[in-house]
């Protein structure tokens, strides 16, 4: 392991180690941080980014110690350094910008007295002259090669705005026409403050990003350009961002007011500080230039320095090299939201009519559904459910966000379904250039629909749509060619017919019945229902001849009392369609999969729509087919109304009338394997 520590205890001093441990890591070293100097009030965004790197070192041998920012060493390190465990033959270096040779002389005494031996010295003001401004550590780059241009030519700009920039009147006008340019891929990058404001506007498939959300490494992979507006753009993430960019074989723009950047001896161009000017700019002075300028930048001293490489040459580091064994391409799906069951049933629909190919289906999903993705022949990566015991409400997202970095790599896609793109999700698919989908329900309740709620569209190379049976039931959420619309997802039956279920049932429950009722309102996640079950269940225990069935999922539960009752059974299962299939009279809610397959399995059905906060217009969705003389629909709290339903079907043939009407009725094709042809095509984009 290599430990990097700062000079500055603060909060500067530990984004300087933070961004050199992330350049060392990803040339294969083992750098850490030790995580008792995580600033108490360190923003989410950079808590994600250190969290791989961040170690308890209680007790653990040290071969290997690098100081940045050595020119101010704080008492508060210099002790910390005491305690250190090195190992006798461990190598220490010490990196800073000193003003002169006593300066250095100074630093190395103070760090050899605390740990007893004397360090070596790399001075950046002799490797690294009239560096950047702002930088309170090394300055240095990997220098991935950059993806070639998108499709249709289209280049990729990443614009980073200061506060006072977007104090401008101008700016977010111009920000929606630069959106829709076809030939500019545009990532916006800004503080985070500034980061939820944008978030309130409707800025469509646009990457609004904060300074914070990724890496240097993973700013320079976005960036063809990387322009840069504000007053003063300092400091050690602005500095490492540029230098990621131009030794990427990127081009750095500085439009800030002063030419601060333009300035330095970096190969830095100088751009309009209005961003109105910036498309044109870039179209008919950077581009027709291009080569040469990429070929003057290569060329330039000041970029051969920022490699990483010669910090490495310099300590003796050998990259080691990588020991993963090579795996096949992945297809992850990951369902999310709530419980998740709803979504992680449509997943695996999908991902049924999914062909071998390059990539293998996994998933990755959280414990409530992973015994359904299990049970459909899928591996799955264990999730971390948000809990009370988490001392802040993104912990168990950081711990999501270790997981999937580690499961997926370049080349992987990931496919995510659900309402709310988490900061797992959205770092992972950036970080490691996944093409990603997002599969998203339209039927969003009113005040569901805000630009904050689809602001992580432009995460996604695709967004896939299923549609609902209905056409007044779709609504466009967003618009362009990365929507893809597909017919509703619909689960199968195992193609027992009805009577050999009831058969089955018989046999299993050693018991005689004419009547078969099934009730599937869930187990309280999203809503109580308990008045309803217990309504039905007093209702159908009138009925000698009747069986009813309270389906839910493995896992679920119930309240006690329904155990009571002698002709209602409480069943858990993953088959519900075909119980359904055989019963007389179905009640469920109208969730997205219940609902589509009623209509499609042509069930009778009373739909008691469930209308939490957090979920799509059950309500809406429900009317639409009972306004059809498709299905009957019952408010929660009509329960004197769901008495006389539930009595009408089994006692005056509504059932009947209803099976006619759903088989006389002409519905979309189902869209699973158009969604499995979507996810398995070559080119998203």
């Amino acid at each position: 392991m290599i430990l990097i520590e700062a000079g500055d205890a603060g909060q500067r001093g530990f984004e300087a180690k933070l961004l050199f441990a992330a350049q060392l890591a990803a040339r294969g070293h083992d750098a850490v941080i030790d995580e008792r100097t995580l600033p108490p009030d360190f923003d989410r965004g950079s808590r994600y980014e250190a969290a791989p790197y961040l170690r308890d070192l209680s007790g653990a041998p040290m071969h290997q110690l690098v100081i940045v920012g050595a020119e101010a060493m704080a008492d508060t390190v210099l002790g910390r350094l005491r305690q250190t465990g090195l190992v006798p033959d461990a190598s220490v270096w010490l990196i800073g910008r000193f003003e002169s040779r006593q300066a250095l002389i100074s630093a190395q005494s103070k760090v050899a007295y605390v740990i007893g031996r004397e360090p070596q010295v790399i001075d950046l003001a002799v490797l690294q002259p009239n560096d950047l401004p702002g930088a309170n550590g090394p300055v240095v780059a990997v220098g991935r090669p950059q993806d070639g241009d998108g499709a249709g030519g289209t280049e990729s700009l990443v614009v980073f705005l200061g506060t006072e920039t977007l104090e401008d009147p101008t700016v977010e006008p111009t920000l929606m026409a630069l959106e829709h340019l076809p030939d500019l891929r545009l990532t916006v990058v800004v503080p985070g403050r500034a980061r939820d404001h944008l978030k309130a506007l409707r800025f469509g498939s646009l990457r609004v990003v904060g300074l914070s959300d990724l890496t240097p490494a993973a700013f320079a992979q976005l960036a063809r350009f990387a322009v840069i507006y504000g007053a003063e753009p300092t400091g050690s993430r602005i500095a490492a961002m540029a230098a990621d960019v131009i030794v990427s074989g990127g081009i750095v723009i500085d439009c800030t007011k002063d030419a601060t950047l333009a300035g330095s001896s970096a190969p830095v161009l100088r751009g309009p500080q209005h961003l109105a000017a910036l498309a044109n700019y870039v179209r008919h002075t950077v581009v027709p230039n291009r080569v040469e300028i990429l070929r003057q930048t290569a060329r330039s001293p000041w970029t051969e320095a920022r490699r990483v490489e010669v910090l490495e040459q310099l300590m003796g580091l050998e990259a080691p090299e990588t020991t993963r064994p090579a795996r096949a391409g992945r297809i992850l799906f990951l369902p999310t939201n709530g419980s998740g069951l709803g979504h992680a049933r449509r997943s695996t629909l999908i991902a049924r009519e999914m062909q071998p190919g390059a990539h293998e289906t996994v998933f990755a999903a959280f414990p409530s559904c992973m015994p359904m993705i299990r049970a459909a022949g899928h591996d799955c990566l264990p999730l971390v459910s948000k809990s009370r015991v988490h001392g802040a409400d993104h912990a168990n997202d950081l711990v999501n966000y270790m997981r999937l970095r580690r499961a997926l790599k370049e080349g992987d896609r990931l496919v995510f379904d659900g309402g709310y793109v988490f900061d797992s999700i959205h770092r992972t698919i950036l970080e490691k250039r996944l093409e990603a989908t997002w599969i998203r329900r339209g039927l969003w309740q009113a005040g569901q629909i805000t630009p904050a709620a689809l602001h992580r569209e432009g995460t996604f190379a695709q967004v896939i749509v299923p549609e609902e049976a209905f056409s007044e039931l779709n609504t466009d959420l967003s618009f362009g060619r990365h929507v893809r619309k597909v017919g509703p997802i619909v689960g199968e039956r195992t193609g027992r017919d009805a009577a050999a279920t009831r058969s089955i049932l018989r046999e299993r429950l050693g018991r005689e019945f004419g009547e078969l009722v099934v009730t599937m309102l869930g187990g309280g996640v999203a809503a109580d229902r308990t008045a309803q079950m217990q309504l039905l269940s007093a209702l159908l225990e009138r009925r000698k001849d009747c069986l009813h069935l309270i389906l839910i999922w493995p896992g679920s539960t119930v309240p006690p009392a329904l155990y009571g009752w002698k002709n209602t059974l409480v069943c858990q299962t993953r088959n519900a369609p075909d119980y359904a299939a055989a019963a007389d009279l179905v009640v469920t809610a109208a969730g997205y999969n219940s609902f589509h397959e009623v209509l499609y399995h042509g069930l009778p059905a009373i739909f008691v729509p469930q209308m939490a906060g957090f979920m799509d217009d059950q309500d809406r969705r429900a009317r639409a087919a009972s306004d059809r003389g498709l299905a009957v629909t019952v408010a929660p709290e009509d329960l004197l109304l769901l008495e006389r339903e539930a009595t009408a079907f089994l006692d005056g043939g509504k059932g009947t009338e209803l099976r006619g009407a759903l088989a006389a009725t002409n519905l979309p094709g189902p869209g699973n394997k158009a969604a499995a042809a979507l996810l398995a095509a070559e080119d998203w984009r």
